[in-house]
């Protein structure tokens, strides 16, 4: 799962694969409003994602986002 998520954030945020891995902090690749909801749009369309607002405080890390879709897929 961590590499489908990984993927799916790296497309959407256009980045390239030495800009991202599991440890990077989503701070250092959403950079601005945009990016997250570009970041939830994804979440959403590809693994059946509901984000809660609140919830987006705890994430802090692509690992976190990992563990947010396989928590809460198909929510």
């Amino acid at each position: 799962m961590e590499e489908k998520v990984i993927e799916a954030i790296r497309g959407a945020l256009a980045l390239r694969e030495d800009q991202i891995d599991a440890k990077t902090p989503i701070e250092e690749i959403a950079r601005d409003s945009m990016d997250i909801v570009e970041l939830i749009a994804v979440l959403s369309s590809e693994f059946g994602v509901a984000v809660i607002p609140k919830e987006l405080d705890k994430i802090k890390t692509v690992e976190d986002v990992v563990g947010y879709v396989e928590t809460h897929q198909g929510s």
